[in-house]
């Protein structure tokens, strides 16, 4: 494995790898998870809060859109997830909670 779908049956030399910052591929699989490709994916696993799939231009453009700040040269952003994944989680509760006293209201 290692090579991309886009770059499969293309003689590379061996210092090529899809680490190396350049787009070769049009639809980005050649540079998964870095800002490389205009049309690429960044993923960023925000443990204790939801993941998020951004858009490779956001990726090292100065503003945390991961809340575990992946997304960003590390010591720039504060990973703030938990306290995310516990607001979400709160909110989630109070929507069921209003949900539930409609319906109770309906008998």
């Amino acid at each position: 494995m290692g090579n991309s779908a886009a770059l499969m049956g293309r003689k590379q030399s061996q210092q090529a790898t899809s680490t190396m910052p350049f787009c070769d591929c049009l639809d980005g699989s050649d540079e998964p998870g870095t800002s490389a490709c205009p049309n690429g994916k960044f993923y960023c696993a925000n443990i204790g809060s939801e993941p998020l799939r951004l858009n490779s231009s956001f990726v090292d453009d100065a503003v945390c859109d991961c809340c575990d700040g992946s997304d960003e040269p590390q010591g720039r952003c504060q990973n703030h997830c938990k306290e995310a994944g516990a607001a979400a989680l709160a909110a989630l509760q109070a929507e069921l909670a209003a949900f539930e006293a409609g319906y109770n209201a309906r008998d």
